[in-house]
């Protein structure tokens, strides 16, 4: 059997010492220097050997153990190799005095992650993941309760439960009780690098055994048509699970006013219109998920789980527009009509094994079909114009990884590809189109540590795309890469760099050469002969962590997007309309200044942090310049005690976004939320809107010289509107342990021009 040796960062014996509300930190290691994955770490009290509590070390070899005051027995024991048995009590001899930690701060965070330990008081106040994770005040991270989003950065979050992907639902309705910890990240990585992710937010769950259970969420509306459900059944016995799980969305709002001003000028035909409209619409989804998992011991997993979405979507408008066209001015009423309706069903492989010496593979295979059908009909007095699609398609993906730990680095590398195929009939203009879109990206990443206190992570990957419709044929191949520098200045204080190179890849439907008239001023187009953007950012974050709880995140960065894919109206004289189009411009660059100031903990009852930014936008292209300053703010805070919580997410000052010739605003976010818990049963109240009765609002300006426009619009059923929520959850039998799945690959995309 292999010798262990404990890396950490200051030296205790056989008999640790923990202050009250401490936490032992470490790294489990085996002579060679390899890490110790997935090996069981406990505390046991030094006169009656009883167990306190317990973890299981990372890949990495880390673990982390909360403890109060006392003195201790540290014992670890193999998981996931062959199995020796119990290692007994460790000792450590002088020349590991440097490498031991104990300390009070519950958030650790090294070159790629953060990771949270929840404090006790939090978990009982919070209830629900979704309502934890507003209360971590981590950088970057923006959670929304009453809306249930979760962004990092203002982009995408990968949301995960044990490594594994999972939809907002099923993060929101996990009970905040099963987390073991928290992992975050602002900076994804190479392998996330295509799916143009900006963070991820992965739950650690604690161990569990044998049993189930039954989770039970129904949230409406009191006074308009807002309904979300949610119901998830899950069972463990031996090595295997089943879990099935339906979620329900619906919308039925009657109250959608838009105002709208646009201009179309050419020298052969100028139009002005002025319009007011009400858009009101209705939704529903239904999603229903049945997963299979076998665990055949600590190394191997497999998963099988069954997708289908059902989607189903109308608006019906009502208004009238006030029209000049060259000179000629008209009073025209308008009604329309949009129907949209989609099928998704999907089926995921995954599989994945640990080896001795930190190996791993995982491989994960998914498919997806989709059939479609998109109505939409616009009437003016003087014209009716129709457009009909109907589409199906196909998506196959694949994903293999391999990764190997080294005593002081990790090295990952994986292969990804999809074949995603796409034929839509536009009935009415007798158009069929056939897409078939090729996506191989092959990548590779190191990260580690240079001495005690500086990490690095740097990654690089090719992308292979080709596009074909039939007739013409698209290649594009691109690098994608990443690198970032950790450096730990103190206990309180840290600074980190981040560089990254993307690309953007055309969608199918940008690239789709077939034309649609919209009415009798516009109509739109694809442009086959795209090309891909490509996005160079640099970010800065020096971060202060007191040790009673205040913070401080100041972030500088800048962001550079070459060829960047824009919407463009040119007027088509042949045609007599103005046709929208995507084209590539010159230049988008974007400079920022963030700030976050908070405490979390405060009086042991409540968190409270405000954020400011400052976003200068410069764009370019080649018939225009245009360059924008922004200050944007919001607030957030919590306050929980013992089974209630109570928050509020506010944003003060919007943010406006310059994208090419288009600026347009956030919605100006207000929510306020109150939870209790009693037993088994969680009830919430939210109020959307509190202090904006006309709900949330959407405002955009284009600043085009051919079609500049002013186009702003309500979601007026939100606004002052309170919802209420009951969660109930029945847990039977012994409870069990979650797999770890990390596999994702791309969707379905249909090529639809609309």
């Amino acid at each position: 059997m292999k010798q262990l040796t404990l890396l950490f960062v200051t030296l205790f014996t056989t008999t640790v010492l923990c202050a009250q509300n401490g936490y032992i930190t470490g790294r489990l290691a085996d002579d060679s220097g390899q890490p110790i994955a997935f090996a069981n770490v406990v505390l046991k009290t030094v006169t009656t050997d009883s167990l306190i509590r317990g973890t299981t070390t990372g890949e990495d070899g880390s673990f982390s153990i909360d403890c109060g005051d006392g003195t201790y027995n540290l014992v670890a024991s193999y998981v996931g190799y062959e199995r020796p048995g119990d290692l007994g009590t460790l000792t450590m001899n002088a020349k590991q005095l440097e490498t031991v930690t104990i300390t009070a701060s519950r958030t650790t965070e090294s070159v790629d992650r953060f990771v949270v330990l929840p404090k006790q008081e939090e978990v009982q106040a919070a209830g629900r993941t979704l309502v934890l994770l507003d209360m971590l005040g981590l950088p970057g991270l923006k959670v929304d309760v009453a809306l249930q989003s979760i962004t990092v950065d203002g982009g995408l979050a990968i949301l995960q439960i044990n490594g594994k992907e999972v939809p907002v639902a099923r993060l929101a309705n996990l009970k905040a009780e099963q987390i073991k910890r928290v992992e975050y990240s602002n900076n994804p990585g190479t392998r996330y690098l295509d799916r143009g992710a900006s963070g991820i937010v992965n739950i650690i769950l604690k161990e569990r055994e044998d049993g189930g259970s039954i989770v039970a969420k129904a949230e409406s509306a009191l006074t308009t048509g807002f309904v979300n459900g949610y119901l998830l059944g899950s069972y463990h016995k031996g090595k295997s699970e089943f879990a099935l799980e339906y979620t329900l969305g619906y919308r039925n709002y009657d109250s959608v006013p838009y105002e709208l001003e646009d201009s179309y000028l050419d020298v052969a035909r100028t139009v002005t219109r002025s319009q007011r409209t009400n858009m009101p619409f209705w939704y529903i989804q239904h999603t229903l998920n049945a997963e299979y998992t076998y665990q055949h011991d600590d190394s191997t997993m497999f998963v099988a789980s069954v997708q289908d979405d059902f989607f189903t979507k109308t608006l019906d408008a009502t208004g009238s527009m006030t029209e000049t066209d060259n000179g000629t001015t008209t009073n025209q009423s308008m009604q329309q009509h949009n129907y949209s309706t989609e099928n998704l069903p999907k089926l995921d492989l995954f599989y994945t094994h640990k080896m001795p010496h930190g190996q791993k593979v995982e491989f994960n295979v998914v498919g997806e079909y989709a059939t479609d059908r998109y109505e939409n009909t616009l009437s003016y007095t003087n014209g009716t114009y129709a457009t009909t699609v109907d589409g199906h398609g196909y998506a196959l993906s694949g994903e293999g990884v391999y990764s190997k730990q080294f005593a002081k680095m990790e090295l990952r590398t994986g292969l990804q590809y999809q074949h995603n195929f796409a034929e839509n009939e536009y009935t009415l203009y007798g158009v069929k189109t056939t897409m078939t879109k090729d996506n191989a990206y092959l990548y590779a990443e190191v990260q580690g540590m240079i001495g005690q206190k500086v990490g690095y992570s740097v990654g690089t990957g090719a992308k292979l795309l080709n596009v074909t419709d039939g007739t013409s044929y698209q290649q594009y191949i691109r690098n994608l890469s990443i690198a970032r520098l950790q450096w730990r200045i103190s206990p309180q204080w840290s600074l980190s760099a981040t560089s990254q190179f993307t690309p953007t890849l055309p969608s199918l439907s940008a690239l789709a050469p077939v034309f649609q008239q919209t009415d009798d001023v516009e109509g739109q187009q694809g442009n086959p002969s795209l090309k891909p953007s490509e996005l160079l950012s640099n970010k800065l974050i020096l971060r202060y962590v007191h040790p009673k709880g205040w913070y401080a995140v100041a972030t500088a960065g800048a962001m550079h997007h070459f060829n960047l894919i824009v919407s463009t109206y040119t007027y088509d004289p042949a045609r007599d309309l103005f046709v929208l189009t995507s084209q590539n411009a010159d230049l988008w660059q974007c400079l920022y200044a963030n700030g976050q100031v908070g405490v979390q903990g405060l009086w042991k009852c409540l968190n409270l942090s405000l954020t400011g930014m400052y976003l200068h936008y410069n764009s370019e292209g080649a018939d225009f310049s245009h360059t924008k300053d922004n200050f944007t703010a919001a607030a957030n805070a919590q306050f929980y005690w013992k089974s209630l919580v109570a928050g509020a997410n506010f944003t003060l000052l919007p943010q406006w976004t310059l994208y090419g010739e288009n600026y347009s605003v956030s919605e100006m976010a207000q929510s306020l939320y109150v939870q209790y818990r009693w037993k088994s049963l969680t009830a919430m109240l939210m109020w959307h809107c509190p202090f904006n009765p006309k709900g949330y609002r959407y405002e955009t300006l284009g600043l085009s010289a051919v079609h500049p426009y002013r186009h702003i619009h309500w979601t007026a059923n939100n606004g002052n509107m309170f919802v209420l929520g009951l969660t109930w959850q029945m847990d039977f039998g012994k409870q069990y342990r979650k797999g770890e799945k990390t596999l994702q690959n791309g969707g379905y995309d249909n090529g639809m021009v609309r």
